[in-house]
């Protein structure tokens, strides 16, 4: 199921888009989503291409 789901003026800050990105990250390991990988997105041209990697991290337990 795939929903777009906007967030127009609701992150006007780096601590906000680092609560939306912690949502979403634990949101999909909730639902045992693989989250590894390099996703690029595309826009519509008015805002800059992006490429976005997930690295899973070591435990230090």
């Amino acid at each position: 199921m795939t929903t777009d789901r906007t967030l127009d003026n609701e992150i006007s800050s780096t601590e906000d888009f680092e609560a939306a990105l912690r949502q979403v990250i634990l949101a999909a390991l909730r639902n045992d989503i693989d989250l590894r990988g390099t996703r690029d997105y595309h826009t519509d041209g008015a805002t800059p291409d992006v490429e976005v990697m997930i690295v899973e991290l070591r435990s230090n337990g």
